[in-house]
């Protein structure tokens, strides 16, 4: 394991993802880094994106030959700049 006790190392790449939360329009976000386990999303009203609460996010995966994924994740954590999230299913090709 790494001295930050993560399992999946993070790799700091920005990359556009597709945001969807409940009722809530889809929206075009920036990254700011992501592992197999989760990834961090730069976002203007982290507040809005309660902790335990499921996102539904769309993007070309880097870890895996910008490959179409599609992916749940539930929010583990919020910064004044964005929320951190965690996958919900890490299956094959992740």
């Amino acid at each position: 394991m790494k001295d930050d006790n993560r399992t999946y190392e993070r790799a700091s790449v920005t990359i556009n993802a597709a945001l969807s939360f409940q009722d809530i329009d889809s929206r075009i976000i920036k990254t700011r880094n992501i592992s197999a386990s989760g990834m961090f999303l730069v976002v203007d009203d982290p507040d809005q994106f309660p902790i335990g609460e499921i996102v539904h996010l769309h993007f070309l995966n880097p870890l895996d030959d910008d490959a179409d994924t599609f992916k749940d994740a539930v929010v583990v954590r919020i910064a004044a700049d964005g929320i951190a999230v965690s996958f919900l299913d890490l299956g094959e090709g992740f």
